[in-house]
């Protein structure tokens, strides 16, 4: 399945728990023009040149006042009694506010053609991939990704066309409250994130409300060791089964995962089927492909999709968790059930691992 020993190839694979998993070569096919599309996209965190967009820690200034005699400032470092106060900026009137809102409306018109225009390129791409499927060719997870991406992003296009159409003010307005409403390639870097912080922050309400529900012999160590989350699978698997499970726990799953949480229990069962179905695609091409070939943007995607956080997090945590959560979703010792991996990354959603830990300290 992937998994080989760390004697095999010492330096080209992500090590879990004496185990690692090989980086492939990728399919170099179709990947001129792929480049392209991941430029800008809902869940891309590239900044428009391609290259991935790493957090970076707030600039902090740890120079102190020179304090002199009596607790008084230094006089080197106050300020000039003859030095003038700086003006506030005078108030803006009326005319000059809707100059600022009409530029910011042709900016988000040329925003979002822009992001028309890549995902009709991207359309071009998938249709041909998915010929060449047809002919037997195996795509890699990159070719499966836009094709994932894009078939999603198509079926969003023709509600964002008519709001675009007709109502094209509100635009900003659905951007902020409704995202999944635009298309990933009208979405910017900065708005990405921005979706980023209020998922974080959705995903710990959820999380809070149902650990404290919890009533089974479940704790947070049993969910974080590989042989202790077997035991669990054997005793408790039963109870995380669709149909087992009942509508309101079933809609804070889809909640915690991105999807819509609204509708009748059948109907998110089969949402949150489906996603973990993906999730389970992908993860064979990730194991195939190896987590060591992805881009910092792409480990913050495959992280965020499965539910574990991805933001102020360094990559070595990114790859070890995304390592773990291939060991436990494709085991072969246990048959895991995909609620008991949501319920998981729910309790393991703050957790840090031990040498995120000591960089802390």
């Amino acid at each position: 399945m992937g998994l080989t020993p760390r004697a095999s190839h010492p330096a080209t694979g992500v090590r879990v728990s004496g185990w690692m998993i090989h980086q492939h070569k990728i399919n170099a096919r179709y990947m001129p023009l792929a480049t392209n599309v991941y430029q800008v996209s809902f869940y891309s965190s590239s900044n428009g040149s391609g290259k991935p967009v790493r957090p970076s820690s707030a600039p902090f200034d740890d120079s102190a006042l020179k304090v002199g005699s009596g607790g008084a400032v230094a006089p080197e470092n106050a300020v000039p009694a003859t030095a003038e106060a700086v003006a506030p900026p005078p108030p803006k009137g009326l005319g000059a506010k809707a100059k600022e809102f009409w530029n910011k409306g042709k900016e988000i018109v040329i925003q979002c053609k822009d992001g028309v225009k890549l995902l009709w390129t991207n359309k071009k791409i998938v249709k041909e991939l998915k010929r060449s499927q047809l002919e037997g060719y195996a795509v890699t997870r990159r070719e499966f990704q836009l094709i994932h991406k894009t078939d999603i992003d198509i079926k969003r296009l023709i509600p964002f066309a008519l709001v675009f159409t007709f109502a094209t003010e509100y635009i900003p307005l659905i951007i902020i409250f409704a995202p999944q409403l635009i298309p990933s390639t009208c979405v910017t870097a900065s708005q990405l994130d921005n979706l980023r912080k209020k998922t974080h922050e959705k995903r710990s309400t959820v999380t809070e409300k149902l650990i404290r529900l919890n009533r089974r012999e479940i704790t947070k160590e049993n969910l974080a060791s590989y042989n202790s989350f077997v035991v669990i699978a054997k005793k408790y698997g039963e109870g995380f089964t669709y149909d087992a499970i009942d509508r309101a726990h079933l809609s804070a799953f889809c909640k915690f995962m991105g999807l819509n949480g609204f509708g009748l229990k059948s109907m998110l069962k089969k949402r949150l089927d489906r996603h973990m179905t993906y999730i389970k695609e992908d993860d064979l091409l990730l194991q195939k492909d190896g987590i060591d070939s992805l881009t910092f943007g792409e480990l913050q995607i495959a992280n965020e999709e499965r539910g574990m956080r991805s933001l102020e997090v360094s990559r070595e945590h990114l790859e070890k968790s995304l390592a773990y959560w291939l060991k436990l979703n494709l085991s072969k010792d246990a048959d895991i059930p995909p609620s008991l991996m949501v319920f998981s990354r729910m309790f393991l959603l703050h957790s840090t691992f031990r040498s995120d830990a000591a960089v802390k300290k």
